[in-house]
């Protein structure tokens, strides 16, 4: 049985991290956040010891030899918890983006060789089955999308709260491309490779449009968070995730169960590293800027 503890535990993706480790059988030993409201705890794992303090939450954590550190807490701080974590002698799976600056990474490898531990990341779209045929085919022949016009559409509404948020600060988030745009940018260079130019068309904290380059394909995309930028007919929709290559359509609106996935890959075969999304994580690093 794998020992988890939580960082950031109040948060709403934590929730989804508390189901995979309970899905998977695992011991949520600890729990930290700077707010109290985490009485859903009871329910799965009531003997989770719960911290508001983070200087005794990774003291605890390095003396009870837990497996992975969770790391859920806003974008702006996962560094210096990661740095926290691998000093604290865990191992680490930590939310996206997982670090801000890209120039942290070398930092981070340079950690885990000395502690003798390794920094993961959530990246669960990369598990979608018809993406990743689509990359086997890629692989077969990197020429295949050449002439094809690639499109993708990546809606996601945020009411007022969020604009008065940190996720709405650059400095703080990365900014729209970093924040929401993170999954896409990432499948694009996991199936294209690295990106040779990128041309904005429009960019403002809801909505962002523009044209990627790669090697062998051009993809235009479109991102927001409001539906009026985008050509959405259903006013009740709230969520739309799809990648138009040529004829096909790739829909990824649904992905939560892929989190579960991505936690398996990573106890059981220690795929999803940090250094798997080096490209991505610098290519954001630059354009949020």
């Amino acid at each position: 049985m794998k020992k988890f503890s939580i960082i950031g535990v109040g948060g709403f993706v934590a929730k989804k991290h508390i189901d995979c480790i309970k899905n998977l059988k695992g011991k949520l030993i600890s729990a930290c956040d700077i707010n109290d409201n985490v009485g859903f705890l009871d329910k799965n794992f009531p003997k989770t010891l719960f911290f508001k303090k983070e200087k005794d939450f990774f003291i605890y954590n390095r003396l009870k030899k837990v497996d992975f550190i969770v790391i859920c807490t806003p974008s702006y701080l996962h560094f210096q918890q990661i740095k926290k974590s691998l000093e604290a002698e865990c191992n680490v799976i930590v939310e996206k983006p997982p670090v801000l600056n890209h120039l942290d990474l070398k930092k981070i490898y340079s950690l885990e060789k000395k502690h003798k531990k390794k920094c993961y990341c959530i990246f669960q779209l990369r598990l979608n089955k018809k993406l990743i045929i689509l990359k086997k085919k890629i692989i077969k022949n990197p020429k295949l999308f050449i002439n094809k016009k690639i499109s993708i559409d990546y809606y996601t509404y945020r009411g007022d709260w969020y604009f008065k948020t940190w996720k709405n600060l650059k400095k703080l988030s990365g900014g729209l491309l970093v924040n929401i745009g993170i999954h896409f940018f990432d499948i694009l260079i996991w199936l294209f490779g690295d990106i040779k130019n990128i041309n904005f068309k429009k960019k403002s904290i809801e909505f962002s449009r523009g044209d990627l380059e790669f090697n062998y394909a051009k993809v235009s995309w479109n991102l927001s968070l409001k539906r009026n930028n985008m050509s959405i007919k259903n006013k009740k929709t709230k969520f739309l995730r799809r990648m138009i290559v040529g004829k096909h359509i790739f829909q990824f609106d649904k992905f939560n169960d892929l989190h579960e996935k991505n936690y398996l890959s990573i106890i059981k075969n220690k795929k999803f590293h940090i250094s798997q999304f080096e490209s991505t994580i610098k290519i954001l690093s630059n354009i949020s800027k």
